[in-house]
């Protein structure tokens, strides 16, 4: 049984139910606050954080992406090629702008430091500034990265494009589109029912290595594959198609193919085997492609460009026909395997705007041919 407090005791006790009542709200306040600095500890990807010297934008990106300048992450919709170290790779200009780096500039200035995913190099300036944020050679200065306005012109280049049959179809393409392009020379070298298992027949890297001598091209274009699906000699036995024995050697015949124009100082894209109509063949291009992407770029210079998806339905299935700047039209020739003539211009716009993109050049087919939904 409780006893009530006597009435000289209760005027004693509210002050002190008011403290820790006070002190509990406060708690409760602290609490809080800690509570919300925890969750902004660590900002996450993609969001704006401000500093002294402005708002910087910072994006993580973890798939295939193309950054804006504004700094917004959004899909690429080209494929990727893998490109192997051009750093190693320096071939020499002779009036060629083609090239697998590019940098930008940074000159002192006395605006606040703009950051960018670039190669970037500082010019001293003979004044000085009274801010400072980045640091220049002898001396501290507040820097400003100056973009150039879009690539460089093309210069002067010669290509070089050697193939089979699917080769001479994207030859017969780049001539019409690239007929316009002021500066560059494209000499097409494509065998017929030619490929990288028939020496007896014509012998590639031989013939390439001639090439290469008489022509001197800043860049290779080529697109084998065709008529590789087929057993092969080696060392006078005969070896079957995706064996092992036939991989080393096909292997070989890729990288004396790159290695040839990598001592000719040339850069090589190698263009991967587009989606064929029959089955059979059409998964035989899916193992040759994975031969290409694996060991043509281990050689530096040397870019692989995958066309697959490019004449590929949203399944993946082989299209005869699509929309070609809005018009439906017949892409293929009837074997499944070949071009109609506006197929070979689609194909060669999407092979050049890629050179321009891949090399850092202005490069823009004269009468470009697109894949529309």
């Amino acid at each position: 049984m409780s006893i009530p407090p006597s009435p000289d005791e209760a005027p004693r006790r509210w002050p002190l139910r008011l403290v820790l009542n006070l002190s509990l709200a406060a708690l409760l306040v602290v609490g809080f606050a800690f509570q919300r600095m925890d969750r902004g500890a660590t900002a996450p990807a993609g969001t704006t954080t401000t500093g002294a010297t402005g708002s910087t934008t910072s994006t993580t990106v973890t798939s295939s992406t193309t950054t804006t300048s504004s700094g917004t992450a959004t899909p690429t919709t080209r494929p990727t090629p893998p490109i192997n170290n051009p750093t190693k790779f320096q071939p020499p200009a002779r009036g060629c702008r083609l090239s697998l780096t590019q940098s930008t500039t940074s000159i002192p200035t006395t605006s606040s430091t703009t950051s960018t995913s670039t190669t970037t190099s500082t010019i001293p300036s003979s004044t000085s500034s009274s801010s400072s944020s980045s640091t220049t050679t002898k001396s501290t200065l507040s820097t400003t990265t100056i973009r150039h306005h879009g690539p460089p012109p093309l210069g002067r280049c010669l290509v070089l494009e050697v193939g089979d049959s699917v080769g001479n179809d994207l030859g017969w393409g780049l001539a019409r589109e690239l007929r316009t392009t002021r500066g560059l020379t494209l000499v097409q070298m494509d065998k017929s029912s030619s490929g990288l298992t028939t020496p007896w027949f014509y012998d590639w890297p031989t013939r390439m290595t001639e090439f290469l001598h008489q022509y001197r091209p800043h860049l290779v274009i080529v697109a084998f594959g065709a008529n590789d699906e087929q057993n092969m000699t080696v060392a006078g036995h005969v070896v079957a198609f995706g064996s092992a024995p036939w991989v080393a050697a096909y292997k070989a015949q890729i990288r004396r193919i790159a290695l040839a124009a990598n001592r000719a100082h040339s850069y090589v894209l190698w263009i991967g085997m587009p989606v064929m109509g029959p089955n059979y063949y059409r998964q035989n291009m899916v193992f040759l492609n994975s031969l290409y992407a694996r060991y043509a770029p281990s050689v530096p210079g040397v870019t692989f460009l995958p066309t697959w998806r490019l004449f590929a339905g949203p399944r993946g299935q082989f299209l005869a026909s699509a929309r070609v700047n809005g018009v439906p039209t017949v892409l293929r020739s009837s074997d499944g395997v070949h071009f109609s003539y506006v197929g070979e211009n689609a194909f060669a716009t999407y092979v050049a705007r890629q050179i321009a993109s891949i090399y850092h050049v202005v490069l823009a087919p004269s009468a470009p041919m697109t894949l529309t939904p």
